[in-house]
């Protein structure tokens, strides 16, 4: 009976392992305009739009800002589609996938 449960850690651990394995996936970042992102309105200043609540920060990084991060944004009210948000410079990004589709998309990634 301790073997058969031994066998089962063992069997978990291992899938736990090459579950980590895996290679993480790099994206290519492409600037988006704000206003294909955000309902708003183009000033002499630039372009005004209401805050968008980001819904976390990612592991991507802005390409213009040394080291930080960017925040991913939700299609919610006036945001027209998801995206990755850099606070500092306050440029809109799309995160594509190696064959050119985004990984923002709804329906662009299925889970396994």
């Amino acid at each position: 009976m301790v073997a058969a449960e031994l066998l089962k850690q063992q069997s978990n651990y291992q899938e736990y392992s090459e579950r980590r394995k895996r290679s993480v996936t790099l994206f290519t970042l492409i600037q988006l305009a704000p206003w294909e992102v955000v309902d708003g309105e183009m000033l002499e200043q630039g372009y005004a739009s209401e805050d968008a609540q980001p819904s976390g920060k990612m592991r991507e990084i802005c390409p213009y800002c040394n080291n930080v991060p960017l925040d991913l944004i939700l299609r919610y009210k006036h945001v027209k589609r998801a995206h990755l948000f850099c606070e500092n410079c306050t440029r809109c990004f799309d995160a594509l996938y190696p064959d050119g589709t985004s990984a923002l998309a709804l329906g662009a990634a299925s889970l396994p």
